[in-house]
């Protein structure tokens, strides 16, 4: 099965924080924010909840880790929100291993903010390093390989030295989030990309989307 992560801190405290870009993405993904084309497994109680109005969410748990079940084109996919905070996001993962969810690295896409895009952008990479970003690390640390997907949400730009900290745990000023919404719906389309086809799939998404 496929795995498609998003990081940031759990909590109300840190909802719309610009450190919780991958949570906020993934949530409106499975929320039916955007008009995408994967469909989202419901619980029993959560079809009786959809007769009424409601939207589909994460399931709360007590575990490492919230997720929830799609399907796109026949490709089974889960999408997860780590339950620890971003230092250890890794843990995460190494439950999704364990558990044969995730067997190869090539079904692993983690959805990421970065400071050194600019709010309005973003990127989809086959691998690459930490780039300082502590969740980042964490990942890196428990697979032991940066060998990884990852879809980076531009938040920036990169504020210097110990301004850092507080930068990505404010929340999106109100402009922000208007331009983080389309950013999102793009982004979106990325994902189901990679989903479907893969990494050169999701770079030709992003191109197309780009255009528009």
């Amino acid at each position: 099965m496929l795995a498609v992560v998003g990081l940031g801190n759990p909590g109300t405290a840190y909802r719309n924080t610009r450190h919780n870009a991958g949570f906020m993405l993934l949530d409106s993904m499975v929320e039916g924010k955007y008009k995408g084309r994967i469909s989202f497994r419901r619980s029993a109680a959560e079809t009786v909840k959809n007769f009424f109005g409601m939207r589909v969410s994460f399931k709360k748990s007590s575990g490492i880790y919230s997720s929830v079940e799609g399907e796109i084109e026949g490709n089974k996919v889960l999408f997860v929100k780590p339950n620890t905070f971003m230092n250890e996001s890794g843990k995460a993962l190494t439950s999704l291993c364990t558990k044969g969810v995730i067997r190869d690295l090539s079904e692993l896409l983690v959805v990421v903010d970065d400071v050194d895009l600019e709010i309005g952008n973003f990127r989809i990479r086959s691998k690459g390093s930490a780039g300082g970003h502590n969740g980042l690390k964490s990942i890196i640390t428990s697979l032991g390989t940066d060998d990884f997907a990852r879809l980076r949400i531009g938040v920036g730009p990169r504020p210097s030295g110990s301004d850092m900290v507080t930068y990505v745990l404010e929340i999106f000023r109100s402009q922000e989030l208007e331009i983080i919404d389309k950013v999102f719906e793009k982004a979106s389309m990325c994902i189901e990309a990679w989903i479907t086809g893969g990494i050169e799939n999701a770079h030709a998404e992003i191109t197309n989307v780009l255009k528009t």
